[in-house]
């Protein structure tokens, strides 16, 4: 199988896979609380390795069940019944826009689109204006999951410390195929699951949360581990990002996600981004070179390892299947996965190629002659 679909989940790396195994065998001989304290120190790594390759402190880190989970836990533990205000840009995760929807629903909180350019990237003046007038929080989803656009965060994170509203990233697609700096960027939160570009396992994220902003997450279906009893009628929330976290977890799953991490992160940052780049860039240029295809192309602010096309009377669902008939592992985007963005840009899907950084160029070549001789034969 020729794998271009990283921007879904990755193939489980290898040193994920022995991880777990091992795990389970201790599990197995030990009983699941007993392997869990054996695992303690191993466990308390995987929080120091996802702090380092994004330049936060462990005790800042959440460990999820996938970005998803990680980004509701954050925007559900803050308190809207008195109402809000959320900033929204037009590229946002489909869905993280239907959790803000049912917070509108529910509570009379008002979700507005940032103006964006042509691309989708957020216009700054625009969110600059939009910030004058007071807000609760600002959502970014940095890389869209249905083209190459790249946001431009730092400089969104910034307008929104000047203003002192929060600012939430979705990294999804961005932790393990792009440096990220939480310092740098400002946020108050950011999100990612281990199964994209980490290649961890299913199952498995992390929440990354300021300091400052923690007092204001008070999760309501915290446990004795997150809130625990102080005696008496007194229970506090934790003063780490484990407040987000329950005492139920995988561990299995959560050790490989450690190894996952300490295996991308032995390899220079540098080099994967290069990589990605490299493959990304000649898929477009290929892909363009076929009757009838049209690839997404990225604004000003850098271009991701997602490549997304559409091609002239063939449909996103025909494509994806003539490539699986050819061992080609690709995606569909439909429209729910960015509404905003593809009713903009008039598309109900596209198809999408996602290389990692060590995928053959073999795969490349291989995915796009198969593409060719498809719309060449109708």
């Amino acid at each position: 199988m020729h794998y271009l679909n990283h921007a879904a989940c990755g193939p489980l790396a290898d040193a994920a896979l022995h991880a777990m195994h091992r795990y389970a065998q201790c599990e197995q001989q030990l009983g699941g609380y007993g392997a869990a304290r054996a695992a303690q120190a191993e466990l308390a790594q995987v929080y120091a390795g996802i702090a380092a390759a994004i330049n936060a402190s462990p005790q800042d880190i959440a460990l999820t069940q996938g970005n998803s989970d990680g980004w509701s836990r954050v925007v559900g533990a803050m308190d809207w019944r008195g109402g809000g205000r959320i900033l929204a840009p037009r590229s946002e995760w489909g869905g993280n826009l239907g959790m803000l929807m049912e917070l509108s629903a529910r509570y009379g909180v008002q979700v507005e689109q940032i103006p964006s350019d042509a691309q989708g990237a957020v216009d700054l003046d625009a969110l600059e204006a939009l910030l004058r007038t007071p807000a609760s929080l600002v959502v970014l989803t940095w890389m869209p999951a249905n083209g190459p656009l790249v946001q431009p965060a730092q400089a969104v994170g910034s307008l929104c410390a000047r203003f002192g509203v929060p600012l939430l990233i979705d990294a999804a697609q961005v932790v393990g195929q792009w440096p990220v700096d939480v310092r740098s960027l400002q946020c108050a939160a950011l999100t990612a699951p281990g199964r994209k570009w980490l290649r961890g396992p299913r199952g498995t994220g992390f929440a990354y949360v300021h300091p400052d902003f923690l007092p204001r997450l008070r999760p309501l279906g915290a446990d004795h581990f997150a809130r625990p009893w102080l005696g008496a009628d007194t229970w506090a929330y934790r003063d780490d990002a484990h407040r987000l976290e329950q005492s139920e977890a995988s561990v299995a799953l959560r050790l490989g996600l450690g190894a996952a991490v300490a295996a991308w992160a032995a390899v220079d940052m540098a080099h994967v981004q290069t990589q990605i780049q490299q493959r990304a860039d000649w898929l477009r240029e290929r892909l363009d070179t076929l009757p009838g295809v049209q690839t997404l192309r990225a604004g000003a602010h850098g271009c991701s390892g997602i490549v997304t096309f559409a091609c002239a009377g063939h449909g996103a669902a025909a494509l994806h299947q003539a490539l699986q008939q050819r061992g080609v592992e690709a995606a569909i985007s439909p429209a729910a996965f960015t509404p905003w963005d593809m009713q903009a840009r008039g598309r109900d899907a596209l198809l999408r190629l996602s290389p990692g950084y060590d995928t053959p160029w073999e795969s490349l070549h291989c995915a796009c002659d198969a593409l060719e001789e498809f719309v060449r034969a109708r």
